[in-house]
């Protein structure tokens, strides 16, 4: 396969020439011992000499695919030379950059702040309890403007309240409570995330392999760090299996970062050589919700696509510069993909929980309004356009991360046209070993998304560009057709699913596609279809349904009016928005749907092959 590397790219990037000093090294200094009043008091210092100086704080966050650096979140900034205050300004049309007039006779310039860690979700991400907390780099430093961050080396200390223990890709020293790391250049800084915490345990996945792989876990209580044997055993078979998809290891060593808490918020991040990961408490006893146990898969499939592998694009010398998204259907898309698949494999989800899975998404995508308007190729924006991530008003028209999930229906069509042309011989696990074959730790191989389509050409002919660009760009809405060619199709139940049932634990209420409506558990509408009957009736986001047929509100008092109406008894609902409450009335009559999988008759079953374990 035809890369690039990385050095290629920056000789094209125009990257601007560098402040004064530099290239040269830092050090770094992070405090995150306050753990109540999370706050992490940062000390930076740097070689310059005299000029006019730019340092900016990073506002492009690879896996991001969005300018989300949380600049907003710091403050008591305050810049020395030589011991001695310096006055700084910041850019007027760069809020990331600030400037500063070296003078003369200054060697080293001291830098000092706080990041103000999110107490609340409302602020943003919430990574810091009494009990653990993350650390991730790009949040706590600010660089000179212009510099190949790889020509950076940076000395990183963090310290941290007394007793607690760490973990991360980076390897270091403990000097009190302090973990002085080894110098890295500051692209590995940024990409080497610490998880740490009271309650700490290490989990190894494949022992006595040469390049090992690591489950470092953090909780709210000790309790919680101890794996059920069947949980246990579906993680180390997520390493072997994609040790058997891909072929190889692009990494030294692999470091699972795993929060297991119900306040730190959850993440899923991908690094070269490491992932962050929030689940909820009861994670490795195997508790649900179980929705999101393919997020490890997920983030450890982002070794190979995503880190080893990306889209040209989306590679950039420095942390302030725009990214081209353009590759995510491949990025990202790819990944969710192979993370249900060997999610599947190694036993994260059972098959009834895949299967689930798979009709939720071919319900969601079969039905949804925002097709019609906005292809899958433009979703790839949708972290640009929606930086702060806030919930939408009419998720079902607007559309959103599709290139995540729609990604998984549009890689399954293409793995039925693999199949469709080669009478079985191929398949997307021949693709994936071929287009990423062969790698070096620590080095990066580039790839246009067209390169997709030749590597494809290779193991099957045909137009595989078009095929490609057909269904990137389809606006019709148009019933996603990959599960119907591997010979299964969509069914309805009048009982859930049991990612529906999972999901509904928490009290709420699922009726997407029968009214067309999702529920909190006091009635507060999270979501209406668009053009459904819940829209018809003039129900919208954060309404709250106050009563069902006269009767005060609950879910299993709506579901029994959605039976109940196909005898033609109307559903009445009473609703406040603001300060107004009012009747409506849903005209509707087909009962409870829920999506399901069946077989379609006298068709082969490709798909039930392609799930099962490879070991």
């Amino acid at each position: 396969m035809a890369v690039a590397t990385m050095a290629a790219v920056a000789a094209q990037a125009q990257v601007p020439a560098p402040g004064p000093g530099w290239p040269g090294s830092m050090q770094l200094r992070v405090d995150a011992s306050d753990v109540q009043r999370r706050l992490q008091r940062v000390q930076q210092t740097l070689p310059v000499q005299p000029g006019t100086l730019t340092l900016w704080y990073p506002q492009w966050i690879p896996g991001h695919h969005a300018p989300t650096g949380p600049i907003n979140q710091i403050a008591g900034l305050r810049l020395q030379g030589n011991g001695k205050p310096l006055a700084w300004q910041r850019d007027p049309h760069n809020m990331y950059a600030i400037q500063v007039e070296i003078p003369a006779g200054v060697s080293q310039l001291q830098l000092s702040f706080d990041y103000l860690s999110p107490t609340a979700t409302d602020q943003g991400r919430v990574a810091m309890t009494r009990n653990l907390l993350s650390i991730q780099w790009h949040r706590v430093l600010f660089y000179p403007a212009g510099i190949d961050t790889r020509q950076l080396q940076v000395d990183a200390t963090l310290c941290l309240p007394a007793a607690w223990q760490a973990g991360s890709s980076l390897r270091g020293q403990r000097q009190g409570d302090c973990l002085a790391y080894r110098p890295v250049d500051l692209m590995t800084l940024i990409d080497s995330p610490v998880y740490a915490g009271r309650h700490y345990r290490a989990l190894p996945l494949d022992a006595g392999k040469a390049q090992p792989v690591l489950l470092h876990a953090v909780a709210e209580q000790a309790g919680q760090l101890e794996p059920s044997a069947p949980v246990l055993a579906a993680h180390k078979a997520l390493v072997a299996e994609a040790d058997v998809l891909f072929g190889h290891r692009p990494y030294a060593h692999y470091d699972f970062l795993l929060a297991l808490s119900d306040t730190f918020t959850g993440i899923g991040l991908e690094h070269a050589q490491s992932s962050e990961n929030g689940m909820h408490e009861g994670y490795l006893q195997g508790e649900p919700p179980v929705a999101d146990n393919d997020l490890l898969a997920h983030e450890y499939v982002h070794a190979w696509i995503g880190k080893a592998w990306r889209p040209a694009g989306s590679w950039v010398a420095h942390y302030n510069g725009p990214m081209d998204n353009r590759g995510l259907w491949v990025y990202e898309g790819l990944t969710q993909y192979w993370a249900l698949v060997l999610a599947a494999r190694s036993g994260l989800w059972n098959h009834e929980q895949v299967m689930a899975r798979l009709a939720q998404l071919q319900a969601q995508f079969s039905t949804q309004a925002g097709r019609r308007w906005r292809d899958l190729a433009d979703t790839q924006y949708q972290g640009i356009a929606d930086f702060n991530d806030k919930p939408q008003a009419w998720a079902d028209w607007q559309r959103g991360f599709d290139f995540y999930d729609e990604g998984i229906l549009f890689w399954l069509a293409i793995q039925a046209e693999l199949q469709q042309r080669s009478a079985g011989a191929q398949g997307l696990d021949n693709f994936t070993a071929a287009f990423h074959q062969g790698s070096v730790p620590g080095q990066v191989q580039l790839f246009e998304p067209e390169q997709v389509a030749r590597t494809l050409q290779a193991q099957v002919s045909g137009d595989w560009q078009g095929f490609i660009d057909q269904r990137l760009g389809d606006r019709s809405g148009s019933v996603p057709d990959g599960l119907a060619r591997l010979g299964w199709e969509l069914a309805w139940s009048e009982q859930p699913n049991v990612l529906v049932a999972d999901a509904q634990a928490d009290g709420s209420t699922d009726l997407q596609f029968s009214l067309g409506l999702k529920l909190s558990s006091d009635g507060t509408v999270r979501w209406v279809g668009w053009e459904s009957p819940a829209f018809a009736a003039g129900l919208a986001r954060d309404m709250q349904v106050l009563a069902v047929n006269s009767l005060v509100y609950s879910g299993s008092r709506l579901r029994q009016a959605v039976t109940d109406a196909k005898a033609g008894v109307p559903i009445q609902l009473l609703v406040r928005q603001d300060q107004t409450v009012q009747q409506l009335r849903i005209e509707y009559r087909d009962g409870l749907r829920y999506p399901q999988l069946r077989r379609i008759p006298g068709s082969s079953d490709r798909l039930g092959p392609l799930l099962a374990p490879r070991r």
